[in-house]
């Protein structure tokens, strides 16, 4: 495969993406093949199927190669925030006379503070919330750090750990599809820094992704989670809610849900909602009461994560800040976002990736994860040239 293409592996709660993609003009992309499949999905951090699992991400992978003809050598695989664990650390370096901060100093930074961690868990990527300096100068890019004298360097720092289940059943996948490299990426990072500006993510940011079965919550500071939490709620969760509430087969549910709007005002009590067949109907409002009570679970979990880490807290950001959205959630229960907002008492908003076509909350994590995918191949690239360039072994 071309160098500066990259293969996802995008999992989510009820289904795999496989896509090839490679950078475009102007910050879009070209996407030279996807493929989606459907699988039983995951809950409570574990699969609830590993051969449905196997299932899809092979007729996925399978798909695409037929499309693509070339080569896949490396796949970077996304992995949800249910099989994540952010590890944060503050941590210094001290130099003994004044010096300016080299790259080398900041991957010395990171590598000292894990060893100091010394938690024996699978680190799959390191990031930073904040860099500081001797003199207390805060930075958030390395570009900016990087020439500037001091004579210490600190660091807000994270670690992202995966789970040994998660990485072992997809290496093993992929590795019985023939494919050796693979790379882990943590999505809701990937989609932080993707979906929210600098300068939004030089306070506190706020990002819900409602999936099928899961949503997480993350809370962004510079690159780097400073916490987050997985939810076992999504739109199955809503539709589950309407089987048993009604009475009606999940079909019956869909299409419900499909019709069904909550962000309106009051509905009034004579208006019927019909199925295509005409032979079932309901009052919307009560429809629409059942939607709001079951997005009222995800709410209470929100608010839980709230008051649990930062009732203490009185930073202006963490009240005021808007909590940014996205996820198939988002499209599949209309008007969650103004519900959400209501009920919790916080500006919400919609983020999604600035591209035509993929301008949808479904499709953030897969454009997210290819962004990082790039970025990554082409820093690698840029180290390789530096390397080769100062007497490095070239091939």
């Amino acid at each position: 495969m071309r160098n500066e293409s990259a293969a996802i592996l995008d999992i989510r709660s009820n289904e795999v993406v496989f896509l090839l993609g490679a950078k475009g003009v102007n910050g879009t992309f070209v996407i030279a093949s996807s493929h989606t499949e459907r699988y039983e999905g995951f809950s409570n951090g574990a699969f609830l199927d590993k051969q449905s699992l196997r299932k899809a991400v092979n007729d996925s992978v399978n798909a695409v190669r037929q499309n693509y003809g070339g080569t896949i050598e490396t796949v970077h695989v996304g992995v949800p925030s249910a099989f994540i664990t952010v590890i944060t650390k503050g941590h210094t370096v001290s130099f003994s006379s004044k010096r300016r901060v080299s790259s080398a100093d900041v991957e010395y930074l990171y590598e000292s503070g894990w060893n100091e961690l010394a938690c024996g868990r699978r680190c799959i990527r390191r990031s930073a919330m904040y860099f500081s300096l001797g003199d207390n100068r805060k930075y958030f890019s390395v570009n900016e750090l990087c020439g500037t004298a001091t004579t210490s360097l600190q660091g807000g720092l994270c670690y992202y750990c995966v789970s040994d289940g998660f990485h072992d059943t997809l290496t093993a996948i992929l590795n019985d599809l023939g494919i050796q490299e693979i790379k882990f990426i943590p999505s809701t990072q990937a989609q932080a820094v993707y979906l929210m500006s600098e300068k939004k993510r030089e306070g506190y940011a706020f990002l819900l992704d409602i999936g099928f079965l899961t949503s997480s919550f993350s809370v962004i500071y510079g690159s780097g989670i400073v916490h987050e939490e997985t939810f076992d709620f999504g739109v199955g969760t809503v539709l589950v809610e309407l089987m048993e509430e009604l009475g009606v087969d999940l079909a019956t549910a869909e299409e419900i849900l499909a019709a069904s709007n909550i962000s309106g005002g009051v509905v009034l009590g004579e208006l019927q909602w019909m199925n295509d067949r005409g032979d079932l109907q309901f009052p919307v409002r009560l429809l629409n009461d059942i939607i709001k009570s079951s997005l009222d679970e995800l709410c209470e979990q929100i608010d839980r994560f709230f008051e649990e880490r930062y009732k203490d807290k009185k930073t202006s950001g963490l009240s005021v800040n808007p909590i940014s959205m996205t996820g198939e959630g988002i499209s599949l229960i209309k008007g969650c976002k103004e519900h959400i907002s209501k009920r919790i008492s916080r500006l919400t908003e919609i983020v999604v990736p600035d591209l035509p076509y993929f301008d949808k909350p479904a499709f953030s994590s897969r454009i997210a994860l290819l962004n990082m995918a790039i970025a990554d191949k082409e820093k690698q690239g840029w180290w390789r040239r530096i390397f080769n360039g100062f007497g490095g072994k070239k091939k």
